[in-house]
């Protein structure tokens, strides 16, 4: 339905824009004029990313995809000019901007002392990596993987299983993530009741299959409230996605919990 996502096409007259797909394979007449017009070629990209958006956070994400074919072919497609494509573009995206409501759910667990927000078309499973504090999210958009993001449970505070649990490390200027082949920037986060760390790494790809040895990207965070930390990551051949970051998020520690099991 679409090529690569926002690929920004530089020429000699500069006249093609960033959209959706490769400007310089543009075989219709819509796509050329999307190209050449910067207000279109915007509208295309927002178009692309609400469109994701919603594929990953409806109930019914086969039907935002027929729906999608749908609109290309009847709508889009017919369009003759600048005009038609423009309020084209803009009730779509009014469209999908109700397609992608999805229902929340929580998951709270005494025991392991947290709790947090995951969408409706994911399932929660209790023990991932070996360990009885280890919780995984699987579903949309890679039912098939093992985990779109895990989280597990520690004892300690944010420096100690940040470079202990995580990929972390503290250098007198500051923090730095380890990846596959290099280093990484960190950024600091912050929520009910926590504080945080979070990177985006290069790393190896991994599945029930085994691991593999092209590059993809993992996220790691580490939040804490001072005693109890959380280490949550994703697989490199999932991605990230804004709802595994809501997810993250959402983290609440829990009053009295004992201590994480062993």
């Amino acid at each position: 339905m679409r090529a690569v996502l926002a690929v920004t096409i530089v020429v000699a007259p500069a006249v093609l824009a960033a959209a959706s797909f490769d400007c310089t394979k543009a075989s219709t007449s819509v796509e050329t004029m999307i190209c050449n017009d910067k207000a279109l070629s915007s509208l295309d990209d927002d178009l692309a990313k609400a469109y994701e958006s919603a594929v990953l956070l409806s109930d019914h994400p086969g039907e935002i995809k027929r729906r999608q074919r749908e609109w290309l072919r009847n709508v889009r497609e017919r369009c003759t000019n600048e005009t038609c494509l423009k309020a084209a573009y803009e009730n779509r995206l009014a469209e999908l901007a109700t397609a992608k409501q999805v229902t929340w759910k929580t998951f709270r667990d005494p025991a392991l002392g947290i709790e947090f927000s995951y969408p409706s078309n994911r399932t929660v499973r209790i023990g991932c990596r070996g360990s009885k504090s280890c919780i995984s999210i699987i579903g949309e958009p890679m039912p098939s993987s093992d985990y779109l993001i895990a989280f597990e449970v520690f004892d300690g505070d944010l420096d100690a299983v940040a470079v202990e649990r995580a990929v972390f490390e503290k250098k007198n200027d500051g923090w730095s993530a380890r990846g596959r082949s290099a280093q990484h920037a960190v950024a600091a986060l912050s929520g009910r009741g926590w504080q945080g760390l979070k990177s985006v790494v290069d790393c190896g790809i991994s599945d029930r299959a085994g691991f593999h040895a092209g590059a993809g990207e993992c996220m790691w965070v580490v939040l804490s409230n001072g005693k109890r930390s959380v280490v949550a990551d994703t697989q490199g051949i999932v991605g990230i996605d804004q709802a595994s970051m809501r997810s993250i998020e959402t983290l609440l520690f829990l009053e009295g919990t004992p201590a994480a099991p062993k």
